[in-house]
């Protein structure tokens, strides 16, 4: 499922279900966005941010909302900050939101507990707590399509099959390097009982907040010598890592980074080195879709080139195009392009 059709769905079944917020009795739908277009993980954070803005932008003015009901936002910087992230969804809630999504894996952890008691749900895509796929005990946290654990099960799977089998993967080496924080410590449980039944040697190499320094890390690397590297990263600690894998001439084609390790901006810094690194992701990439073809009605095109709509942010640092903006964002930004140099493989 595409990640514009989750939103959707997402979007209207809350519409048709949920208590109505004092926003959507006022016809419209509120969404706070927790962004970070500053600090160490602004590389990560600003082409996702503005994917938002885009395509809210674009539900907006060209199908008229969700069900009729516009949409509204206000950002609210965190830094990735767990602290801040917690302050920015105090201070947001008493707009009635109809979701919230934290884009932290840290933040999403502080707001599980709150969001039974504040009738709010906590939408962590493809991150979060892993074990809140299980509705029956998180009825208000969604993570589909994926979690971390389903993840480290698929890309196994696929090391085992460029090996030959999983029955390959006896005596391998396999680093597993991970951001220290609770997003990047995930994965490691699944890959420990995925080590033990198919019996490949398993290690664990943590990158500390921020993650530009890791000399130590790379070193471990050389002496370790793995067969594989899969790579949780965040930021800056992605464009990091690649520049010191192929500094250090580790294969490029068997280091994998996660869907969080797969943006343009991860490969970018290393140039050519970066030819052959794979990111594993669970969305097509690219911008060939009917979304990011689609024209607004002439009656809109106007709007289109004005700053946001409905949004109470004015951080919008889109180009001016003679195009609708979000096809140039699409094109320019995306999270989903294929990122140059790199292939992805699809868990």
């Amino acid at each position: 499922m595409r990640v514009r059709t989750m939103w959707i769905a997402v979007l209207a079944a809350l519409v048709l279900t949920a208590p109505m917020p004092a926003a959507a009795q006022s016809k419209e739908l509120f969404i706070p966005l927790l962004v970070y277009r500053t600090g160490p993980y602004a590389p990560s954070g600003i082409p996702i941010a503005d994917g938002f803005v885009d395509y809210f932008t674009l539900l907006n003015e060209r199908d008229g909302g969700i069900n009729g009901v516009k949409l509204v936002w206000e950002e609210c910087e965190t830094q990735y900050d767990t602290k801040q992230g917690v302050e920015c969804y105090e201070r947001l809630k008493g707009r009635g939101p109809v979701l919230v999504n934290p884009y932290s894996t840290g933040i999403t952890y502080s707001l599980i507990p709150k969001a039974s008691v504040d009738k709010v749900v906590v939408f962590s895509m493809g991150y979060g707590m892993s074990a809140s796929s299980d509705g029956r005990w998180f009825p208000w946290v969604f993570n589909f399509p994926t979690n971390y654990w389903s993840q480290a099960s698929a890309v196994t799977r696929y090391i085992g099959q460029q090996e030959g089998g999983l029955d390959k993967l006896k005596g391998k080496k396999i680093a597993h390097i991970f951001h220290n924080s609770a997003y990047g410590k995930e994965a490691n449980p699944t890959l420990e009982d995925l080590a033990k039944k198919y019996q490949f040697e398993l290690s664990l190499l943590a990158v500390d907040h921020p993650g530009q320094e890791q000399k130590a890390t790379w070193l471990q690397v050389r002496r370790l010598n793995p067969d594989w590297i899969f790579m949780s990263g965040w930021g800056v600690m992605n464009q990091v890592a690649i520049k010191e894998a192929a500094s250090v001439g580790f294969k490029m084609d068997h280091l994998i980074g996660n869907w969080w390790s797969a943006n343009d901006s991860d490969v970018v810094p290393a140039g050519e080195g970066a030819r052959g690194y794979k990111g594993a992701t669970f969305h097509a990439p690219g911008a060939s879709f009917k979304v990011h073809a689609g024209r607004a009605p002439r009656r809109r095109r106007r709007s289109a080139r004005r700053s946001t709509t409905g949004a109470s942010s004015t951080r919008c640092s889109l180009p001016r195009r003679s195009v609708p903006r979000w096809r140039s964002s699409a094109r320019s930004r995306s999270p989903a392009r294929k990122c140059a140099g790199a292939s992805r493989i699809s868990t």
